[in-house]
Formats: C-alpha cells, sequence, structure tokens
C-alpha cells in the first residue's frame, strides 16, 4: 500500500513543468454562467413601442405646442393684470345729454317770416308756394341782417293752419283744419329752402288742447317747425263767434300749450321750440274786470308760465294803414312787450308784424322796427 503511494507521488514529481502564460488569451476561463441572449423578435417589438410612442409625442407636440403656448401666455397675463382703480368697469358709459339749445333759432337770430292762409292772397305773401315769394322773402331779411348783422335772419312762413270760421261747420268748432296734403306741401318747401314754419292755430270755440295735439306731431318730427296761437280768434269757453265777438282769454288757457311745448326737446331730441302769442289789444291786468272781451285780449298775462324751454314770443300784430298808425303800434309795443316783459319776466322776446297792402302808406321801415325797443327777434309780414 505504501509502495502504491511512493509510485504515484513519484509520478507527479516526474511530470515536466508547465509553460508560462504570457498572454490574456491563455488564462483559464473562470467557468461562469452566461445569461442566455433573448430571441430577436423578443427585443424588436418594445423597441418598436418605444419608437411609435415617441414618433405619437412628436406629432402631438408640434401640433399642440402653438395653443399651449397661447393659451399659457393668456393665462399669465389674467392672472398677473390688475384694473387701476379709476378705470374699473362701472354701469356703463354715461350717454351725453341733449341739450336743446343747440340748433334754438333765439336769441342768436331774427325770424322774418311771411304770414298767409293758402289760397288767399289777402292774408299774406305766403299764400302760394314759388320761386318768387321765396326771393321776395328772403330780400326782406337781407335789409334787417344788414342793419343787424349781430343777428343773422332766418326766413320762415307763418301759416295758418288752424282756420277760423264764421260758421259752426261739421265739428262745430267755428274752425276747420288745413288739409293734410297742403300743410305738407308747406313743410316739404320750407324744409328744402331753409325756412322756419309755424303752425298758427285760430281755434274758434274748439278746446285748446285739442288742436295743440292734432299738430304736435309735426313738431315732434321737424326741427324747423313751431308754434303759433291767435287769442283774437280762440273762444275756449264758446262765449263768442271768430270775425264776430272779440275774444278773451286767459294764462289758464294758454299754459298747457307751453307745458306741451317743453317736453318736447328732451323726447324727442328737437331743438328748443318758439311759441308766438299774437297780442291784437290790451291784457287786463291792471284792469278792474279783466275778463271784459271789450277791453282786454289776455286777461291775466301775469300768470303767463316762464319755462325755459320754450321761447315764448308776445308779438304785437295790430293793423294799421291809417294816419298815426306808427304811433299807436310803437306804444303797442313799448306797453305790451317791453313794459310787460320787464314787469313779469315771464317772456323774454317780443315779436312785430306789419301789412304790405293794407299799410302800403305807412308801412314801417326795418330801420323803425329795429328802434322798438328791445328790437323785435319775429318780424312777420301780411298783406
Amino acid at each position: 500500500m505504501h509502495g502504491s503511494k511512493d509510485k504515484q507521488s513519484r509520478e507527479r514529481n516526474e511530470k515536466p513543468p508547465q509553460k508560462l502564460r504570457t498572454t490574456l488569451a491563455e488564462w483559464p476561463v473562470q467557468k461562469t454562467v452566461a445569461p442566455q441572449k433573448p430571441p430577436r423578435r423578443r427585443i424588436l417589438l418594445p423597441l418598436s413601442f418605444l419608437l411609435a410612442v415617441l414618433l405619437l409625442a412628436g406629432v402631438l407636440i408640434v401640433i399642440f405646442y402653438p395653443i399651449l403656448a397661447r393659451t399659457l401666455a393668456s393665462y399669465q397675463r389674467i392672472s398677473t393684470f390688475r384694473v387701476p382703480a379709476r378705470e374699473r368697469p362701472g354701469p356703463g358709459p354715461t350717454p351725453t345729454p341733449f341739450d336743446p339749445n343747440l340748433g334754438a333759432v333765439l336769441p342768436a337770430h331774427r325770424v322774418v317770416a311771411f304770414y298767409a292762409i293758402p289760397d288767399a292772397e289777402a292774408t299774406g305773401p305766403a299764400y302760394e308756394l314759388n320761386s318768387a315769394m321765396l326771393q321776395r322773402l328772403r330780400a326782406q331779411g337781407l335789409e334787417y341782417q344788414r342793419l343787424d348783422p349781430a343777428h343773422p335772419v332766418q326766413p320762415g312762413i307763418d301759416l295758418v293752419a288752424s282756420v277760423p270760421d264764421g260758421y259752426p261747420g261739421p265739428s262745430g268748432n267755428y274752425s276747420h283744419h288745413l288739409d293734410p296734403d297742403t300743410i305738407q306741401s308747406y313743410i316739404d318747401f320750407c324744409q328744402q329752402n331753409g325756412l322756419l314754419l309755424f303752425l298758427d292755430l285760430n281755434i274758434g270755440q274748439a278746446p285748446v288742447m285739442s288742436e295743440v295735439n292734432f299738430f304736435l306731431p309735426y313738431l315732434e318730427r321737424y326741427a324747423f317747425v313751431d308754434l303759433a296761437i291767435d287769442p283774437e280768434w280762440m273762444f275756449p269757453r264758446r262765449d263768442g263767434i271768430p270775425g264776430i265777438n272779440l275774444s278773451n282769454v286767459r294764462a289758464s288757457d294758454l299754459n298747457p300749450v307751453i307745458e306741451a311745448l317743453a317736453q318736447l326737446p328732451m323726447k324727442y331730441h328737437v331743438p328748443r321750440k318758439i311759441l308766438l302769442i299774437h297780442q291784437y289789444r290790451s291784457d287786463g291786468d291792471t284792469l278792474k274786470d279783466p275778463y271784459d272781451a271789450g277791453q282786454a285780449e289776455i286777461a291775466d298775462k301775469r300768470n303767463l308760465l316762464s319755462d325755459p324751454r320754450v321761447d315764448v314770443v308776445i308779438h304785437i300784430d295790430s293793423v294799421g294803414g291809417y294816419s298815426g298808425d306808427q304811433v299807436d303800434k310803437t306804444w303797442q309795443y313799448n306797453n305790451w312787450v317791453g313794459k310787460d316783459m320787464q314787469m313779469y319776466h315771464n317772456f323774454r322776446y317780443g315779436g312785430f308784424k306789419m301789412f304790405y297792402h293794407i299799410e302800403a302808406k305807412t308801412l314801417m321801415t326795418p330801420q323803425e322796427v329795429l328802434a322798438l325797443k328791445p328790437p323785435p327777434l319775429i318780424v312777420t309780414y301780411g298783406n
């Protein structure tokens, strides 16, 4: 047994020495279990999915980035914007209020107008509409404008639209209206030629405000249409007949007219209206019986309503044509306009009427008219 061991020992000792490993390849490779390589298909599937996701993300970014950028920018502006206290929006802008003084004729201008009932030549030069009448009207106005350039002349027509009658007529009111076509023809003529138009009411026994309300739509629609009213032909208490009896009216008959006109500028955005009140005879404020028609035409002139939204004009329209008529008409104007204006303070302007034919021999010149105190701002001419 010992011999065999010795033999094995000798055999080990007698083996030739191994060669020295001089290269890395000569070193023994450590035997480790290498991971198994996955099949090629298992590698390509995840890689394809990842590439598809990346491609889709790129497309979405290209499409939605501008929108997202604008949204973020807007959000940033909104989140940081602060309205200054003085600029913070309130209930809305306040509209510019309408000014009824804009476009108002008085007191900057003087009105020179021709009076008439259509087709009745005896009443005044405007009884028919034509170029000759218009030329004559403008020429008459220029005479006043040359004398008083501070008040440019506004030409006009004083048209009797409610005509007094000596008989009851179908309405029983001793008056009738011009037909609508005739009124419209005057409106159109004035509109085309830059004229004012006064609708003159001589209403007989008709209720005052019924007549006024009938004609108000013309004043509401047209800025150049104003109103005149003649107490000489008014019988609101149905106590007389036009042309036969003398009339006597009261402030209570006229004040509702002033109140109605005062509402128009702001409601319809038209310039301040003129109300021409004719006065043919005295007023009764200093009389013992102011309601005596034989003595007074306007019983209580002192009680006329004063409203800054209406230009009330007391218009002296007595008829001359006799020796001394200029003295009489001057006295009437000085008292019924000049004196009463200072005494009552309820009207601001005076008017004056003359007649081309009736007063042909005594007709006052424009110089004489403007010498009245205060100078009339409305001058009318009848025939």
